[in-house]
């Protein structure tokens, strides 16, 4: 049932900050990086991951329709 929970290793992928953001998520994300003074990895990291896991649930829930 939940075995789109389960993803394979994840690549590690940098982007540049000024990229286009993709929704209001990323955008609050940078917000709070400035507003706190967090490192740019770990936004980055934050994002990279979020994509890579929004996109794997859609192929997932693609494949099993």
């Amino acid at each position: 049932m939940f075995e789109w929970l389960h993803t394979k290793k994840l690549k590690k992928t940098n982007f540049p900050p000024e990229q286009e953001f993709i929704d209001d998520i990323e955008k609050s994300l940078w917000k709070i990086k400035e507003e706190y003074d967090l490192e740019t990895e770990e936004v980055l990291r934050t994002v990279d991951t979020k994509r890579k896991n929004l996109s794997y649930m859609r192929r997932a829930i693609k494949n099993k329709s």
